[in-house]
């Protein structure tokens, strides 16, 4: 079969489009003939190595994948050949077939293409982990929402408006924000042109925020926590200030690093305020959790209440390109990779 090998960390180039042995289901495993890939900032940081538990190349990456069913391995209830799975596992989906535990996979709605199942998983599970599970954010409270335009940023804008929130949106362009404002942004903020703290203090009248979703950090991070009102939460999943096109710029890196406040943990208490973060690459342990909540979001998904914004097609040849594009930091909602 052929399989996007890491060959070595580094930049994009460094992944290859190479002949692998075609994997065999073992006992509660399934292999999936792959259809379509999602790409996230995980793999970007995985190929380059920041990661820690990640193997030593050469090493199959990715974590998000839809497919068919090809085979099933012994002791498999519920699922069977045929069946249209999407599927989430740590390494290994840049592959014309994979095999993951059973329970890691879940049937497709009949309605649902490929190409939205891979653009489905793994960026609305992030942002109903940041927003429902961790924030708890109730209808009319005010939500600054960063990298409104992307993947898991027009996931939240969706599910945000399903709850009620008033959403203060960022983004790079103008075209970007034109995109957050069909997906239901309130207020539409340049953060390259207009201050994001001065514009919400004005438009609040200095109440602030009661949740900021935060995948940037550094500099950002700094502004946003200031604007927390008393019982707000700071979600953070996120470091993109410190990436570059092709790899992490250490001096960038080090210098958004240090605009990154120290907090004393008294002064949380004081401020009535939290601080939260999480990474969903280090939670697919949770195995049980991330049904349920996918679970959740497919619901939502048949009633059309969210519908995945693709923002960029490749095939799986020119897959070093999906992911350098990815990290260029200009595409808008998800990036698949068409098998």
């Amino acid at each position: 079969m052929r399989a996007a090998v890491v060959t070595r960390f580094g930049p994009p180039e460094v992944l290859k489009i190479l002949e692998w042995p075609t994997p065999v289901p073992a006992s509660g495993e399934v292999l999936i003939r792959t259809k379509a890939i999602g790409l996230n900032f995980a793999d970007a940081f995985v190929r380059m190595g920041y990661y820690p538990s990640v193997p030593e190349p050469p090493f199959i990456p990715g974590i998000e994948l839809t497919g068919v069913i090809e085979r099933v391995g012994n002791g498999v209830k519920g699922i069977r050949e045929g069946d249209r799975v999407v599927a989430i596992r740590k390494h290994q989906a840049y592959a014309e077939y994979v095999c993951v535990p059973a329970t890691q996979t879940m049937r497709l709605p009949k309605t649902m293409s490929f190409e939205e199942a891979a653009a489905f998983g793994v960026t609305y599970l992030t942002a109903y982990h940041g927003l429902v599970t961790l924030a708890h954010v109730q209808p009319e409270e005010k939500l600054l929402l960063h990298a409104a335009a992307g993947g898991v940023g027009t996931a939240a804008l969706q599910i945000a408006k399903h709850l009620g929130a008033e959403v203060f949106a960022t983004a790079s362009s103008n075209e970007k924000l034109e995109l957050a404002r069909k997906q239901g942004a309130d207020h539409l903020i340049n953060y390259l042109t207009e201050d994001f703290a001065e514009i919400i203090r004005s438009d609040t009248n200095e109440y602030g925020v009661d949740v900021v979703l935060d995948s940037v950090g550094g500099r950002v991070f700094r502004k946003g926590w200031k604007l927390l009102a008393p019982m707000g939460r700071y979600v953070l999943y996120g470091l993109a200030a410190v990436t570059g096109e092709r790899r992490v710029k250490k001096v960038r890196a080090l210098w958004e690093l240090a605009s990154i406040p120290w907090i004393y943990p008294p002064s949380i208490e004081t401020k009535n305020v939290s601080l939260m973060g999480f990474n969903l690459f280090f939670l697919m342990h949770k195995v049980e959790y991330l049904r349920g909540a996918l679970q959740e979001l497919l619901k939502l998904y048949k009633k059309r209440v969210l519908r995945p914004v693709i923002g960029a097609k490749y095939p799986f040849e020119r897959i070093a390109e999906a992911q350098a594009f990815l990290q260029s930091r200009k595409s808008v909602g998800k990036v698949v990779v068409l098998m």
